[in-house]
Parts: C-alpha cells; structure tokens; sequence
C-alpha cells in the first residue's frame, strides 16, 4: 500500500498556436503544498492523449492524479486524460481545477463520471485536505472548496476562502535536483487577483468574487526575492517571466513593494532580467528606471481598445493619453513591451475598428494576434447577459461561448484580419525570437543589433496595420479582401522583404 502513497498532476496539451507555452504555476503551486505535506508528488505538463508510456506508468501508482485546467478550451482534453487515465488506474482519485473551470466544476463532473472531484477556486489548501481525506476514508463533505460525487449525485462542500498570506505557501515543485532549469527561463507568480474591474477578465471578476479579502493579495518583496535566489541557485535560471495580471498591485502597496523588490536584487547581486505585466496608469520614470536597472527587459501593457465605446464596455478607466504616455515611457527608457488589444466585440462597428486601427498607427504598436483579436467570453461572464440583451447569437461547443457578430460586415472584417494578414503572424514571431535572444544577452554588440531589429519590429507593425485598413476599406466598399487576390499577394510580398531584415538585423 505504501507504493501507492503518491499524487501525479498533469496539465492537458493545448493549442499552442492560440497560446505561449508556459509552466503550469497553478498545477506546480498546489503540488508544492502536498509535498511539504509529506507526500511524494510528480508534477507532468502538455500531456497529450494517448499519454506517453512513462506517464502511464506514474499514474498507475498513484493514489491521486489532479489535472490542472487553466483555459477552459482545455477541459475536453482534461476529460479525454481522465478517461484514459482512469482505464490505466481504476482506484485512484482523479480531481480537477484550475481558472478554466470557473462555475463549471459540477457540470464538468456531471459530464464525465471517471472525474471524482473538482476544486473550486484555489486548490493549495483543499488538496491537502483532499488527500487526508483519501488516505484516512474521511467524507468529501468535510473538505471545504470541493465540488465531489457521492453514490452517484454531485455534491458541493462549503466554499473555502482564498490563501490570505500568500508567503505562508511554499514555492512553486520545481522538480527534484540542480540543473540546468530548460534554457535558464522560469515564470513565477508574487500576486493573486486583481484590483481593477475589467469586464472581460476572469482574475478581476471570478476569482474576487467569491470571498471578501484584498482583491489583490501579494507576497512580500523578501519571499518573491527569496524565490529568486532559489531559482538562480538551484536551478540556473537568468530569466523569468512574472505572469501576475497586476506585478505593480492597484494600489500604493504596489508600488512601494516593487521599490523594495529592485533593492534586494540589487543588495543580493541577483544578476537576471525579468518581465513583468500590469495596467498603463501605473508606469512612471521612476518606478520603470528602478526595474529597469535590476533586469527589466519587457513589459506587458493593457490597453485592449482605443475607442471610447469599448474602453466603457470593458470597464477600463484609462485614456489614450495614459496608454500613450506609458508606450512613450518605455520607448524613452528602452524598455521592451507589448499590448493587450482586443479588436472586435460582438457589437464592433467600422468607425470603432478605424479609430482602433488609427491609435495603433500612431503609436506604432500591433501584432496579427492583437489586430485579429476578439473578444473571449467565459462562462458566467457579466458582459454574456449585456449581449443577449441587444441581440447577440450566441452558441456553445466544447464549453466554450462563440458569438455572431451583430454586424454581418465586421464577420466579413473579421475572417479578412484572419486569414489575409496572417503571413504576418511568422514574420512578428521570428523577431520577437530574435528580440528575446539579445535582450537575454549582455554584450554590447547585442545591444547595437537589438536597438535595430526594434525599428524593424516597429515597420513590421506599420506595415501590418496599412494592409488592416486596406481590408477595412475595401470591406466598407462591399468587397471581399479574401477573394480579392491583389491585398493577399501584397502582404506576401511584404513578409517576406521584412524577413530579409529581421534576419539582417540580427545577423543571422
């Protein structure tokens, strides 16, 4: 029996194409919190189906298996590994979570009978609980967060509140042993929630709505720095990632953690650069110059729309002049960046997708995957409801929430964005590759090559949204970019030209 006393946790493959690859935080959090507990876990990413032999073979010993969700189009694959799982492991107790599986736990459960449980919110305390549970025969009615199955009816414990000292929880299961961490990149995570309301967003709306605590909740600048020493230390690591919605909080806490956070890399000698993600009114010289001199190389910005009628939708307080004054900020202290940018809603129009279109003109910024953006609904999403009530179609395959857009010309504007432009797609991803590779590099002749491949990024972008008004004119005329050869060949031919000079640029 004592064989069998180990847990697996296992995030499903997933449409890389639609998103970056990255680390699971939330599968590698909650398994932390079981190991500290004492128990032997595994922690596998981007399983596919059939699972590889290995996998297979841990999941055969183990006790409990949880599949981590953190994007809702995942929870097909998470179903089809519980099957397959479940074949390969008839005893053991296979849970779910994850953001993507917000109010839908007992559907989830409902729909596949080889799922046992479903932790509600966040996982790091319930699946302690859980496993005790488990291991001891206690009732699933006494671990509070978890949606379960009892003699065939799903039932749902009391909901437990979220962690309320995030420094009490342990780092991130990194795995066992030194080494060499991939190719000395990691992501980590100081926050959870957010202090803003965007309407579209899950971190601002699901996860604060359940509970009555800070709606952004950080760890100390020690613990985050200290997470830092144990990455670089132990495992190599000269780049991370910080993928908290908000790393600068929504408040004045933020600010002055951020400010302590770049005195302890600087006092520790901790050599790295990082990237970080937050909202456009919270930049100024001073916080970024601080970052900036402590390794900051890239910053992801929020803007999502420049017409006022979506900035209202989305519930953004901000202005264009704030989103332009932090774009120029990072240009004057070079530092690199990238936007959030949603291009259409389900109620677009024209003028509001040339006025989109004209902001990202001006300031020189847009990539195919922001300019052929629509907007995301989740289940349970507030703006579902607004939708509806002004007409919007709306059909569900997969869990997921797709629409028609209410003007049957922006379908049309849409598909064009879609498909004529997206020879852009490769051309942006080769620079940005290439951009990674200096910023990541220290030498002097790297940084003359990255100033260079910038300005073609930044041409790259222009050119990009001349042939997205190219397809708005013509569409507005009545045409069809798609059957107009001419537009596509035209791109083609600028793709390809550009990809001379990135590749001149980077001296490839």
């Amino acid at each position: 029996m004592a064989g069998r006393q180990r847990a697996l946790f296992i995030s499903p493959a997933y449409d890389t194409d639609a998103y970056l690859a990255a680390e699971s935080l939330g599968l590698r959090s909650v398994a932390a919190a079981l190991a500290r507990s004492g128990v032997e876990v595994q922690v596998r990413e981007e399983v596919p189906v059939p699972v590889p032999a290995d996998v297979g073979e841990s999941a055969a010993r183990s006790t409990l298996i949880g599949l981590g969700v953190l994007f809702t189009r995942q929870i097909p694959d998470a179903m089809e590994l519980a099957r397959e799982l479940r074949g390969l492991n008839p005893g053991a107790h296979i849970a779910v979570g994850g953001q993507g599986l917000e109010f839908l736990w007992s559907r989830v459960l409902d729909d596949c009978p080889q799922i046992d449980s479903a932790c509600m919110h966040e996982g790091d305390e319930i699946v302690v609980q859980l496993w005790r549970a488990i291991t001891t025969g206690a009732p699933f009615s006494q671990v509070d967060g978890l949606c379960y199955r009892d003699a065939g009816r799903v039932m749902t414990a009391a909901i437990r509140p979220p962690v309320r000292v995030l420094d009490d929880l342990p780092f991130p299961y990194r795995g066992a042993g030194n080494g060499r961490y991939r190719d000395g990149h990691a992501t980590m995570s100081t926050s959870r929630g957010c202090a803003a309301h965007c309407t579209f967003c899950q971190s601002g709306n699901y996860g604060n709505r359940y509970h009555r605590l800070p709606r952004w909740r950080a760890r100390s600048a020690a613990n985050v720095a200290d997470e830092v020493s144990h990455l670089v230390a132990d495992h190599r690591v000269q780049t991370i990632s910080f993928v908290d919605d908000d790393f600068l909080g929504g408040d004045g806490r933020g600010r002055e953690r951020a400010f302590e956070f770049a005195e302890l890399l600087r006092r520790r000698a901790l050599q790295i650069t990082f990237s970080i993600e937050c909202r456009i009114n919270e930049l100024d010289a001073e916080i970024l110059s601080a970052l900036r001199d402590v390794g900051l190389r890239h910053v992801l910005i929020g803007i999502e729309s420049a017409n006022s009628t979506d900035i209202a939708l989305f519930a953004k307080k901000t202005t264009n002049a704030e989103a332009e004054r932090a774009i120029r900020l990072l240009r004057e202290l070079d530092i690199d960046f990238s936007t959030g940018f949603i291009m259409f809603q389900p109620l677009s129009e024209f003028d509001g997708i040339r006025t989109n279109l004209a902001f990202l003109a001006k300031n020189r910024i847009g990539t195919h995957r922001r300019v052929a953006n629509r907007l995301e609904l989740y289940p349970g999403a507030p703006l579902s409801s607004y939708f509806k009530r002004r007409g919007v179609t709306f059909h569900e395959d997969r869990y997921r929430l797709y629409y028609d857009f209410k003007n049957p010309g922006i379908s049309v504007l849409y598909r064009a964005f879609q498909e004529v432009l997206r020879p852009f797609e490769h051309v942006e991803l080769k620079g940005q590759k290439e951009l990674f590779a200096l910023a990541t590099s220290h030498g002097d002749e790297d940084t003359v090559h990255m100033r260079e491949l910038k300005g073609v990024l930044d041409d790259i972008a222009a050119a990009l949204v001349s042939a997205a008004f190219t397809c708005l004119e013509a569409v507005q005329a009545e045409e069809d970019p798609l059957s107009a050869g001419e537009i596509a060949e035209d791109v083609r031919q600028k793709c390809a030209e550009l990809i001379e000079r990135v590749d001149h640029a980077a001296c490839r």
